[in-house]
């Protein structure tokens, strides 16, 4: 009954307009770096949820988000560009101030009627797609796509959706900073950012090191699948404090033997967490391969600008059998993860990428890790992301997530900050819907669907 309740609820465009920078801007094509080409596909959403303000009707809410975007397009010039395949199979943006399409739509159902944890029921009403607009070329696609939604409560959800293969986490959040801020009449405190793809040229001669063992090179027809993969749902627990506390706790015991090193993180626990349920939910025979992928930003390890705009993500990813993820204690598992990203953090591996990639150019490139088949998930963090400051001029959000939908097999999860603060924490989870399901009916399954906190 609940489900068919989310299905049933409505959301009606009300007006569509192109958003552009109000002043000229720089006219060029932004070719992807050798890292850009390595991300697949996928266009990521992000929403915000804002409850009504009293004294502000819905244009009052929305005008504001509309002028600061104009505004955040003038330093962040390619978001207004058109992304296109380029001769050779590689993507580049056409920087050319086409503009942002802009979504004004109306719902039917309040904040509180949502299940927020289930955003493929819920959230993707509420998030825009990306596509070729009527009148511009089929090969060119916008960037980012924007979509506000009055609540029949009088609240809003702002949706975004990026093109991946243009933006990261630290990327988007350099975005979303700087227009929250234009939105709120505030000076920009973000430095204009970076878009020089000289930054990532490679090394000659090239070292790639052992890149190969975590990436793979693909003719691009082998990207057109002829069989569709399995279907994938989305759903977004919160996980409180203390029980992520006891979580580092466990991955920390010693089991009899001296500890060395550095603690585990709440990362690493939680990672080895999700990766133990994840392969029991698989019902995997011992003999079976799982594999956990943990993406690291490269900004500090290749000396770029805490502004640069663009990817600079690798996933590195370790193997393991089942019997051995679902038999030994969370510190065990720990130290895996652990080893996945110690092995990977540093300049060598990061400026092996950058040459593995201009090595095998042009190809399709991707992660392993989501490419081969077999069990897999990857657990990704952005839980130093503060996503609560961004205020559009109508408060702080009641509730922040993503809406990750793509067509992969591996399990995708990431780690985000909940809107309570001290150390709780939200998990988006996306994969199966049985492996959810198994998940959910664990017995060691600690988090608790964001649909039963009193967020809204």
């Amino acid at each position: 009954m609940e489900k068919e309740m989310m299905m049933r609820f409505s959301v009606e465009i009300v007006r569509s307009s192109i958003v552009k920078s109000p002043v000229p801007t720089k006219e060029c094509t932004l070719k992807g770096s050798n890292i850009d080409l390595t991300v697949p596909a996928i266009s990521p959403g992000h929403f915000f949820v804002y409850k009504r303000v009293q004294d502000k009707t819905y244009q009052e809410m929305a005008s504001p988000i509309k002028k600061a975007l104009s505004e955040t397009l003038v330093l962040f010039y390619p978001v207004a560009g058109r992304f296109i395949i380029s001769h050779n199979g590689e993507p580049e943006i056409d920087c050319n101030n086409q503009g942002v399409p802009f979504i004004e739509a109306e719902s039917d159902a309040a904040i509180k009627d949502l299940d927020f944890s289930q955003p493929s029921l819920s959230v993707a009403k509420l998030t825009p797609t990306r596509h070729p607009l009527q009148g511009e070329s089929p090969r060119c696609v916008p960037v980012l796509a924007v979509q506000v939604t009055r609540m029949k409560c009088g609240g809003i959800v702002v949706g975004c959706c990026f093109d991946h293969r243009i933006v990261d986490g630290i990327s988007s959040y350099n975005f979303f900073k700087a227009w929250t801020e234009a939105a709120q009449g505030l000076s920009s405190s973000i430095i204009t950012p970076c878009f020089e793809r000289s930054l990532l040229n490679p090394r000659y001669p090239l070292n790639t090191g052992a890149i190969d063992k975590h990436y793979m090179a693909l003719p691009f027809s082998a990207l057109d699948r002829t069989d569709p993969p399995p279907p994938q749902i989305g759903r977004i627990y919160h996980l409180d404090a203390l029980t992520l506390l006891q979580l580092q706790a466990l991955a920390n015991q010693s089991q009899g033997e001296p500890r060395v090193g550095k603690p585990i993180t709440k990362m690493e626990a939680v990672s080895s967490y999700i990766w133990k349920l994840f392969a029991r939910a698989q019902a995997l025979t011992s003999s079976e391969p799982t594999r956990i992928g943990i993406p690291i930003d490269g900004r500090a390890y290749l000396n770029l600008p805490p502004s640069y705009f663009g990817n600079v993500i690798a996933i590195p990813f370790k193997e393991s059998y089942a019997e051995h993820i679902l038999q030994q204690p969370l510190s065990k598992i720990a130290k895996i993860v652990r080893n996945v990203i110690t092995g990977s953090a540093n300049s060598e591996y990061f400026m092996s990428f950058v040459d593995w990639v201009e090595e095998k150019r042009p190809a399709a490139m991707l992660a392993r890790v989501y490419a081969e088949e077999g069990s897999a998930v990857v657990v990704s963090s952005g839980v130093r992301i503060p996503l609560y400051q961004f205020d559009f001029g109508c408060g702080k959000p009641t509730f922040s997530s993503v809406y990750f939908p793509w067509g992969g097999t591996a399990g995708y999860v990431m780690l985000q900050a909940s809107p309570l603060g001290d150390g709780n924490m939200v998990v988006y989870m996306h994969m199966a819907e049985k492996d959810l399901d198994a998940i959910e009916t664990d017995p060691e399954f600690l988090f608790v669907r964001v649909s039963r906190m009193n967020f809204w």
